[in-house]
Formats: C-alpha cells, structure tokens, sequence
C-alpha cells in the first residue's frame, strides 16, 4: 500500500498538559514481547491484579447461579425483580472482566498455552452465565404493563432499570410461548440476545470459513516473475499489484477456483437467507431485515434510503471508474483495476509519539473535555493501549471495553500513515465507551453497531482533512485524496452495494425463490453493472465475487458501514465549520449509549439518516475529491 512522505524526529510531547517522554522504539514483528518496554503494554492490572484475582472471580460468578436459582420464577415480587437486576448487572460486568481481561491476555501471545485455556474458560463461564440467566428475559416479558407499574410505585429502586426494561419489553409483541422460546434458543435465534451474537458464527458461516480455508489456491506468478502461492491473506496484495499482469492473473485465478464451488457457496449463503426467514417470520416479522433491524429499534427506512440515495448519486461513481482509466492509461477498466493506488508508495516513518501530537491537532474541534481524555488515553504510560507489534502476537488493531474499566487499544503500530489513521479510529471507539460508561449507568451503556462506527469515523475524517489541508507538496496532498477517495468508493459505495445484494437474496428467499448460483451470480453481476457504469468492463467470472464475502452472513449489518461514514462526514462537517453546540451535540450522543433510540440519538448531533441528505453529501465529497485529484495531476 502507498504511503505518505514524512521523515518526522522524536521528542518531547506536551499534549493537553500530559508529557511525553519516550525511548524511540524500532517496530519489528517478530521482536519478544519482553524486549519491548513496558510502558507501550497495556496495563491489565487495571482489569485484575492477578490471574490468581481473576480466578476468584470466575468463582464469584459460578457462586452466583445459585442465588438467581432462588430468583427464578419469582420475579412478579418487585423486591425480588429489583434485586435479581441487581444482581444481574453486577456479576454480568464482572463476566465481562473475566472475559476482556483472557482475551487480552491471548491476544497479546496466541501461543501461550495457559492464556489459551483462560480463555476458553471466560468463554465457558459467559455462555454458562447467559444460560443461568435467560429466565430474566422471559419473566420480565410476561408481566404486563398495569403489574410493572405497581412494581415501580412499591419498589422504588426499580425505576433506576426502566429503560432497560422498556427496551426489553419494546418487542413483547414478539414473545411466544416459552417451548417455542426454547425450541428458537436452540436453533440460534439471535432477535433476543443481550451480547452481539453477530459476533459470533452461525453455523453456516462456520462451514462458509471451513470451505474457504480448505480450498486449494492456485499458484501465480509475481513481479518479479517467482512462482507464489496465492492465499485469502496475500490475494489483497497481489490484486493490488500495480503490475497489470499480476493482478489480472490473481483476481482471474482467484475467482477461477471459487467458481468451481459455486454451487456449495450458493446452498451456503441461500442457506443463511432461509434460516434469517425463518426467524423472522417465527416472530411475525413481515420481513428478515424489519426483524433484524427492529433489534436496534431503526425503522427499514434507514436501510431503503441508503440505497435509494445512492442509486440517486451514482454518476460520481461512474467518474471515478473514468478517472482510473485515464489516470492509468487503460484501454478498459476491469474489477482487477480498481485496486492498485493510483499514485506511487513512498516511504513513511512516523513515530508513535508524533502520530500522538498529529491527531490531537487533528481533533481539536471536539473540544478540550475530549481532548484531555484523549491524552490521558494515549500516553502509554496509563496502560490503555498496546502499540507495538511482538513475536506471536495477533494482527490488527481493535478497541475493547466494559464497564467499570478503562477502555484497551490494540495496535500493531509499524510506524507507517496508515497506522496513524487506525490509531485515530481505535481511539474513536475507545472514547466513545468512556464517554458512554461515565454518562450512563452500566444498563444503558452499550451502544448499537449503528452508531459504534461512527466515533472512529469523525476522528478518521478530521485527521485526512488536516493533513490534506497541511499538505507540504502536490505529492503529499496527492497521496491523502487519493485515500480519502479510496475509503469513500470502498465504504460508501462498495458497502451499500453489498447491502442491496443481501436484501434482494432475503426478498427472493421470501418471495420463494429457489437461492442458486446462477440467480445469484446474475443479481450481483446487475449490480456492479449499475454501480461502476459504462467504462467498467464486466470480467467473465467477475459475479461470483459475492462468493467469499463473510459480511453476507451477518444479518443485515453491513449497511452500517455506509451510513456510519455518511453520519461522520456530516457531523465532522459541522464541527469543521464550528456551528454552534455542534461538538456538544455530538459529545452527548457518544455519552447516549442506549439511553434513547439510535436514530434519535444521532438526529440529536445534527443527521437524519431517514433522509438522503448525509449520502448525498458523502457522494458530494467524492466528486469534489475526483475533481480535486484531476487538477492536481493537470498540474504535473
């Protein structure tokens, strides 16, 4: 992947009135942990003090149970209701500190045997604690409203949980009788769960990912011209490539060999559309997405309208696949040319700390409330994050949290942009829970993946617009569009394209449509057809490229993607012009969690996503940036 030129010195930082004074540290995959100093580990201790703390509080859970036994079926008595939730919501977050605190320890050295089984058992002791209490659920539901008014009035303490309660009870309509709750449990249903089990595979995914990995690749040729074994990992790279030869050979081959599975990925993915179905319509759903979207209380017209604002803003697309056939000096364009950058990588070196110093410029329409956190929160001395990548530790980056406890920020910081802009968004995430966990009481703190992505996505967009902005050479600002437009076409774009996908596979499956391959592959092939426009040049295995795409599987989320970056653009747009009560109105809906409906909370900072206002302005930005890229290689 390209990169930005800045040859950038470490030194002494003061940033929001915390300094930063560091030794330099020289990124390397494969350095042991233990090499690296401490004060760039996270400080788990914040979590347990000890693994020996940690296994009491397994115990402290497990000790549990039986008191929400004694609760069970008891639970129409208000006192006993109060202190069941009580109960709950203090040992639900203990289980989640026993979860948080295994998987960071694995996740910093997936070869350690010990951390491996601490987290299989925090794995155990959760889905044993959601069993224990699923009985809450069920007796909660099954009061009605005239009882639990009572209730509020003789137990006073019991208004505190309301709006978890009503929450819960927003879909009563939708609970049937308890064997068939059972009976639902048991095949998988997901429309009641307390934790994200979209998170988690079904077991047609799981067979999906076993087809994937069990697939034999085929071998292509390099730049260089070595033989080289193509795998889902390094196929990103090499159709990248900015070889002609080998991209066209890797993205050919690669979607040779899945079509020689069609069939298998076709029942796979069909599959997961009749079973969606079947939830959906087990609860009288009309509908598998007003199900799935019901769930995080958003109306379908969030979903539709995305879609429908694209469909309305789709000629910046059929540009930018005109711009690469220009810009590149094409005959046509394939779906293998709409991947390699569009300018030449140059090297980066930007250490951690200077990564630190330019996204706290960056974000300084926030605020300083936030700014100050902010500081606290990346100076590794106060152990929230884990910069540098070691020997056996996990790829990638993530943020997590739970209540009570500082949020974590997983890097694998190799000191190279794009590093830089992931660190922005992981502390986006990492910010919005802290904001959430201090504003909300821990029954109203989780927030829905409409609204997750949209933190780390304003800080993404304030920091390419001030480096854009600041931009030293034509190159450099050349180099920053070019991203930018890249993230546009990918998330804005791209995503929805794979939402509209995922919603005609659902409509067909309703409407009793046998899923196949052919069908499939004919619907995909329309849409990218309608999508790219007239310069695109459809390859002859180009519509199985649904095939292998895992966000298929997840129950209507990918379209969050899009309206989470169209939401940051605008809400990054108002703080960028310094309206008003615009970083407030954003601070408060990161401080929401789930104290309202999403869609309210985001109307709140300034976007209505039942309207095309925010698509239209993302595909504004897009057009503006094409043409911006246009002058400046005019220019050369």
């Amino acid at each position: 992947m390209k990169k930005l030129t800045a040859v950038l010195c470490l030194g002494v930082l003061a940033l929001g009135g915390i300094r930063m004074a560091h030794a330099a540290v020289t990124p390397e995959a494969t350095m042991p942990r233990n090499k690296i100093p401490k004060e760039y580990l996270w400080d788990l201790t914040k979590i347990f003090k000890s693994d020996a703390l940690w296994k009491q509080g397994i115990a402290e859970v497990k000790a549990s149970f039986k008191e929400f036994a004694s609760l069970r079926g008891k639970l129409s008595d208000p006192s006993k209701l109060n202190r069941c939730l009580d109960l709950y919501f203090a040992k639900h977050g203990l289980a989640n500190r026993v979860t948080m605190y295994a998987n960071l320890r694995e996740d910093s050295d997936t070869t350690d045997a010990l951390t491996q089984a601490m987290n299989t058992e925090a794995l155990a002791l959760m889905a044993d604690f959601m069993r224990e209490t699923s009985f809450i659920k069920q007796e909660v539901l099954e009061m009605s409203d005239t009882a639990l008014a009572k209730a509020y009035k003789s137990k006073p303490g019991l208004t505190q949980y309301k709006p978890y309660l009503d929450e819960l009870r927003r879909r009563r309509a939708r609970l049937l009788n308890p064997e068939a709750e059972r009976v639902l449990s048991m095949a998988g249903d997901n429309l009641w769960a307390e934790i994200d089990l979209n998170e988690l595979p079904s077991p047609l995914e799981s067979a999906f990912h076993a087809l994937l990995s069990d697939i034999v690749w085929p071998k292509i040729k390099d730049e260089k011209g070595t033989e080289v074994q193509l795998t889902l990992s390094n196929y990103p790279k090499y159709r990248a490539s900015s070889d002609r030869r080998v991209r066209k050979e890797a993205v050919e081959s690669f979607f040779k060999t899945i079509h020689r599975y069609e069939h298998v990925f076709a029942t796979l993915l069909g599959g997961q559309a009749q079973f969606n179905k079947f939830l959906a319509q087990a609860r009288n759903y009309p509908t598998a997405m007003e199900a799935y979207l019901d769930k995080d209380n958003l109306p379908v017209t969030v979903y539709t309208n995305l879609i429908e604002a694209v469909h309305a803003n789709v000629k910046p697309l059929h540009r930018y696949v005109a711009l690469r056939k220009k810009i590149m000096k094409l005959d046509q364009v394939h779906l293998y040319d709409l991947y390699p950058p569009l300018v030449a990588g140059v090297k980066s070196d930007i250490p951690y700390e200077k990564a630190v110093e330019m996204i706290q410029e960056a974000l300084k329409p926030l605020g300083q409330e936030y700014l100050d956190v902010l500081a606290e929160g990346m100076n590794p001395k106060h152990g929230w994050v884990d910069v540098y990548p070691n020997k056996n530790k996990k790829s990638g980056a993530f943020s997590s949290s739970c209540y009570g406890v500082t949020p974590y920020v997983k890097m694998n910081y190799f000191n190279d942009f794009d590093d830089v802009s992931t660190l922005a968004h992981e502390y986006g995430h990492a910010l919005h829970s802290h904001l959430t966990m201090k504003a909300q009481p821990p029954w109203t703190s989780r927030y829905t993946s409409f609204i997750a992505e949209i933190a780390s996505t304003v800080n993404e967009i304030l920091l390419s617009d001030t480096l854009i902005a600041k931009a030293k050479t034509p190159a450099e600002k050349l180099y920053l569009l070019t991203e930018r437009l890249e993230t546009l076409r990918t998330t804005i774009y791209r995503q929805t394209l794979f939402a509209e996908f995922e919603l005609l596979i659902h409509a067909a499956a309703e409407a009793g449509t046998p899923i196949t391959a052919d069908l499939l592959g004919k619907t995909y092939g329309t849409l990218i057809t309608k999508y790219y426009g007239p310069e695109y040049v459809m390859g002859p295995t180009d519509s199985i490229e649904w095939a292998y795409i895992p966000h298929l599987y997840y129950k209507f989320y990918v379209f969050v993607y899009a309206t989470g970056l169209s939401s940051a653009i605008a809400i990054a747009d108002r703080l960028q012009q310094g309206l008003p009560g615009a970083a407030e109105a954003y601070l408060d809906m990161l401080r929401g969690g789930s104290s309202k409906p999403p869609l309210e909370l985001l109307k709140e900072a300034g976007v209505d996503l039942t309207k095309p206002t925010a698509v239209e302005a993302a595909a504004a930005l897009f057009d503006k940036t094409i043409t911006e890229i246009e002058t400046l290689f005019e220019a050369k």
